[in-house]
């Protein structure tokens, strides 16, 4: 259920480009994502890396907008629309991404402001639901430095717990878990409401993914705080502490693993 962070994951990088452009070195995977091939282009030059036909516009709404600036702003919202229909490839472009951190979207059209690579670029862009306002650039600033101090004192609290745990301070370390329990639960409510529906279509981790962690530190925590809490007077036993120490060491690799994973994707895209 949960993505492993054991390699180095790209973050994504990606651009519009004319088909008949030479490649550049900073294109990553080419993908052309005309429904048609563009006139003119030979296959042997185009350097192509993959041809994504059912991302382009319906045909009819290809013929409709004509490349006419006029109709560019309902272009967009239809266009739009049937991507909204089509989650499937939409899903596929964007795992590409994930894949190779660098795709470049390839389109024959000559006008480069107004042309469906562009509209495909922000729809990917844009936020994966509903978005309450953070604020200024201030305010979000604030709000990302505070989630930082979070994550280093969840840390530090979970190291506390195995501390006093292995110092046989059995009521401290019940007291320490009450606060990393009471910590934890609010950021990670903060993090649901305001942070992860910002998140991008096509962001280096789905929304997905940090959902399913903060439901399995949500089950590890819970399961750890009813150890502690189920017989302390067991615990003056230093054999079962040991045991409890180890055990609460898959909640603090996942905590490692999950804060790792926002500083590098949610706490940069939002």
């Amino acid at each position: 259920m949960i993505e492993r962070m054991d390699y180095e994951t790209p973050a994504p990088h990606l651009v519009v480009a004319r088909a008949y452009e030479p490649p550049s070195a900073t294109h990553g995977l080419r993908v052309l994502i005309d429904r048609l091939w563009p006139r003119g282009l030979r296959r042997d030059a185009a350097a192509i890396d993959l041809w994504l036909r059912d991302i382009a516009p319906s045909a009819a709404l290809r013929s409709w907008f004509a490349h006419e600036p006029a109709r560019w702003t309902s272009f967009v919202e239809r266009y739009h629309a049937e991507l909204d229909a089509n989650p499937a490839m939409v899903e596929r472009l964007c795992g590409l991404l994930r894949a190779h951190g660098s795709v470049t979207l390839l389109v024959g059209a000559r006008d480069p402001e107004h042309n469906h690579g562009v509209a495909l670029l922000r729809y990917l862009l844009q936020p994966t639901g509903s978005v309450a306002p953070v604020g200024d650039d201030e305010a979000r600033q604030a709000l990302r430095e505070r989630l930082l101090r979070e994550h280093a004192r969840l840390l530090e609290l979970m190291t506390d717990v195995r501390l006093a745990l292995l110092a046989g301070h059995v009521d401290a370390a019940c007291a320490l878990f009450d606060e990393l329990g009471s910590l934890h639960h609010s950021h990670a409510a903060e993090e649901d409401a305001r942070l992860l529906p910002r998140l991008p279509r096509c962001a280096r981790w789905p929304q997905r993914v940090y959902e399913a962690e903060h439901r399995k530190l949500l089950q590890l925590a819970q399961q750890l705080h009813a150890r502690l809490q189920a017989a302390p007077a067991r615990l003056r036993d230093p054999r079962r502490r040991l045991r409890l120490v180890d055990e609460a060491l898959p909640l603090q690799h996942l905590m490692e693993h999950h804060f790792a994973r926002e500083e590098q994707g949610l706490l940069r895209e939002t």
